[in-house]
């Protein structure tokens, strides 16, 4: 009875989740359904995963586990690890994992990232891309900071905060500095780290006012990254000609938009002035995507309300890196 369950809910709510990701179910060159796994006995788990997902050379890019919708899904966590742990003895590389019920989809990257909870499934082009990060990263701290794009030492210190706290497994952080002391600056120094790390390749910057958005783009980007190819998002764009890097959008427009690209599109999303413009309506937009998320405001810290420090993963009301009107002041900037 358990396993008809489980079926019904593959065909009615799972199939569908991986087909809007672009895994075709009849074409078997990207996934494969039941698929045995070596090495295991009969018990507990049958040795069988539900879908393996491939990559074009044969190799599983990610195994989804699946269980019945009235399952806490996070509990089949152990057997999907030692599905990808026994694949990875077979090919060049450890799959990624899905651990999904039809109601919640978690992703699961053993050895390297505690699980989250994720808006759907991967693409193939996002798991290559995550296979390729996870290969060729470096610690962001071991990247010499560009002095050419920041020169003042609390920028730099600004940038090394972020660095610790995704090293330390966060996935978002929250940069308060006061108006003037050069927040674009420090965006576009983050932004040079993330990219010679090899931690980010895809990178979106938000702003909730069309002149932010054309100030990253034109004084930010094109100015401190110029050998990066980079583009303004529009509401009219073609969605299958986004093969930029670096990208600049509106909230409004984002809004409308975010649905064409997939939850793991953007490796970093940076939003400017984030404690006026992210919530509402515009707080959707942070529960779809799945990349590191960055806030920046001028607003000081203690005009934040809770919900922008819990939203960017400041659970103490203190934001990741902190520089005050008042410091800025007495340092003569």
């Amino acid at each position: 009875m358990r396993r008809i369950s489980e079926e019904i809910t593959r065909k009615i709510r799972i199939d569908p989740q991986l087909e809007r990701a672009g895994w075709v179910l009849r074409d078997h060159s990207k996934v494969k359904i039941e698929i045995p796994v070596d090495g295991y006995d009969a018990e507990p788990w049958n040795g069988v995963t539900d879908y393996c997902l491939y990559r074009e050379n044969g190799e599983v890019l990610a195994v989804v586990e699946a269980k019945r919708t009235s399952v806490d899904v996070r509990l089949a966590e152990a057997q999907l690890t030692h599905y990808v742990t026994e694949i990875e003895e077979h090919q060049t590389f450890r799959p990624f994992g899905f651990l999904a019920n039809g109601h919640e989809i978690y992703f699961v990257d053993v050895g390297v990232s505690a699980k989250r909870e994720v808006f759907g499934f991967f693409t193939r082009e996002d798991l290559e891309n995550l296979l390729y990060i996870r290969q060729n990263a470096k610690p962001l701290s071991s990247i010499e900071i560009n002095n050419e794009i920041v020169d003042r030492a609390y920028q730099h210190e600004a940038i090394r905060r972020v660095g610790e706290a995704f090293s330390q497994g966060k996935r978002k952080a929250l940069i308060v500095m006061a108006t003037g002391t050069g927040k674009t600056r420090t965006t576009m120094g983050l932004i040079d780290v993330f990219m010679r790390s090899n931690q980010a390749r895809r990178i979106l910057f938000v702003a909730d006012r069309d002149a932010l958005v054309e100030q990253a783009k034109d004084d930010g980007f094109e100015k401190f990254i110029p050998n990066e190819p980079c583009t303004r998002l529009h509401s009219w764009d073609d969605p299958n000609a986004r093969t930029q890097r670096l990208y600049a959008v509106t909230l409004q427009t984002l809004s409308n938009i975010f649905e064409q690209f997939s939850p793991a599109f953007f490796d970093l999303i940076i939003f400017d002035e984030v404690h006026r413009s992210i919530f509402n309506r515009y707080s959707e937009v942070l529960k779809y995507f799945d990349g590191y998320m960055i806030g920046l405001t001028a607003t000081p810290a203690s005009y934040i309300d809770r919900d922008t420090f819990e939203s960017f993963g400041c659970y103490d009301d203190k934001p990741t890196y902190l520089y005050t009107y008042e410091q800025a002041v007495k340092d003569d900037y």
